[in-house]
């Protein structure tokens, strides 16, 4: 039995060390059932910067073709989801036309996530990239110019077009509010109705009389994850391994290819494509206080500029590797749990013991691959390990977060979700002035109240009868209570 679809590795881990680890299994995935391999990391598709991009080399690759991999020149922005579902869907074709089995490899889920489910393009709605691929991109803003303007005029149209949006985001959320206008000024639909109709779509899927069925769930999934401890520790030696096989010419190259560029009058944007790598942004302090002429730059300053980029770098790619992981856990898995038995198919591989690679790793993957393939029953994923069954459990575990919206008059936070209006609450913060709101809020009484006679009152204004009957009172003494 050949799957319609292919295989997934997907890891949440950008290692050096565990680099040996995917490249064995895909390649031998791929060497034992003649498969291909489709890369799907964002930054491994430019062309060269091995090191930063932390490539698989020619030799760890065993002759199997890998599609995507250096595949685009520096210059180039970062593919959009839409860009990459179409190319790699093109490759799949191409693949199985040589009777051959697509192997998807990477860590851009948010290019994976575009694959593996439909209505993904526009939705989930918090569904975007951490580096802005599904942001509203310059030149869409440029064709509508109301998103150039302040948050809260970009707001206020929300409400007027998409009420039930606009009520989700926080206000000082403009990424957020900004894309949810963008659909409907694309569209000319609200978001909100967008997104009601796509649920409406996968609930009639998954009902037996919905007039639609679901295929049976065919991608096979491999998520490779190591123990965060592990992982942590694996990562900063992972960086001061790329430092000593080449890391700094690498970063110069890309530092010397800028200012070639910016010489000859073309601008270069920071904020996007290959210059947003893990490693360049870190070391720039670095290599341009390198570069200068400045006498003041001594050596001591250099190698503490130096000691600074290196430490940034390790920072950035754990913080990397826990947003893939969350990635993992808040958006892919929850859209497995839509799909009938998809679930099923995604197997957690124990990467955390390097040397039992084998047995851990590679044995139980091309077990399961080949049960996959011949049609035969599998384990249950929770079964394959204590370390799966503990991941999957978390990871199915995931509290649905509940729309609502509240503001705190006393802290002026604003809360979207149930689960973050109970947090706030509970935060040390708004207790502290909740207790100092109520102390200012009691009122003194122990001054007696002066009672102004009718006839005096009426003396004193000249009118008594357009007064009340009641007593005035003349005043009340308001002051912090002692704590």
């Amino acid at each position: 039995m050949r799957p319609r679809n292919p295989w997934w590795l997907s890891w949440d881990r950008p290692e050096l060390e565990n680099q040996s680890i995917r490249a064995q299994l895909a390649v031998e995935l791929a060497t034992r059932y003649n498969g291909e391999i489709i890369n799907a990391d964002a930054m491994q598709m430019y062309k060269g910067l091995p090191i930063i991009t932390n490539k698989i080399t020619t030799q760890e690759r065993r002759g199997v073709p890998h599609h995507l991999l250096d595949h685009i020149g520096l210059d180039e922005p970062t593919w959009i989801v839409e860009d990459f579902k179409r190319e790699a869907n093109k490759v799949i074709r191409e693949i199985r036309s040589r009777g051959n089995l697509p192997i998807v490899v990477g860590g851009t889920h948010y290019y994976t996530n575009a694959l593996l489910f439909e209505d993904t393009l526009i939705g989930p709605e918090d569904e975007k990239s951490k580096d802005g691929a599904a942001d509203v991109k310059d030149e869409d803003a440029s064709s509508f110019p109301i998103l150039h303007e302040p948050t809260e005029v970009i707001l206020a149209k929300l409400r007027e077009v998409d009420p039930v949006m606009a009520d989700r985001w926080h206000p000082n959320d403009r990424r957020k509010i900004s894309r949810s206008l963008h659909i409907y000024l694309q569209h000319g639909r609200p978001a909100s109705e967008i997104y009601a109709e796509q649920r409406q779509r996968k609930t009639a899927e998954n009902t037996p009389d919905g007039g639609s069925s679901a295929s049976p769930w065919q991608t096979l999934l491999f998520w490779v994850y190591s123990e965060p401890e592990v992982l942590k520790e694996r990562l900063d030696k992972r960086v001061d391994k790329m430092l000593t096989v080449g890391l700094n010419d690498e970063t110069q190259s890309m530092y010397d290819y800028v200012q070639a560029k910016e010489a000859a009058g073309q601008e270069v944007d920071y904020t996007r494509g290959i210059w947003q790598s893990i490693g360049f942004k870190e070391f720039s302090p670095y290599l341009k206080a390198l570069n200068t002429s400045d006498p003041a730059t001594d050596s001591e300053t250099l190698d503490a500029l130096r000691a600074a980029g290196l430490e940034e770098m390790k920072t950035s790619t754990r913080q990397y590797a826990k947003y893939q992981t969350r990635w993992i856990r808040t958006k892919i898995v929850p859209l497995l749990q839509e799909q009938p038995g998809a679930l099923d198919h995604l197997f957690v591989m124990n990467s955390t013991d390097v040397s039992q690679w084998s047995s851990n790793v590679a044995e139980p993957a091309v077990d399961v691959a080949k049960r996959f393939l011949e049609g035969e029953a599998m384990p249950a994923p929770a079964d394959l390990s204590e370390m799966a069954r503990e991941v999957l459990r978390e990871a199915t575990a995931q509290t649905e977060r509940t729309l609502c919206r509240r503001t705190c008059e006393v802290c002026k936070t604003t809360c979207v979700t149930e689960q973050d209006w109970t947090k706030h609450v509970k935060s040390r913060r708004h207790n502290v002035l909740m207790k100092k709101t109520k102390r200012r809020a009691l009122v003194a009484t122990e001054r007696p109240l002066a009672v102004v006679p009718a006839e005096a009152e009426g003396e004193k204004d000249g009118s008594a009868e357009d007064r009340g009957s009641s007593p005035e009172v003349d005043g009340l003494g308001m002051f912090d209570a002692p704590s």
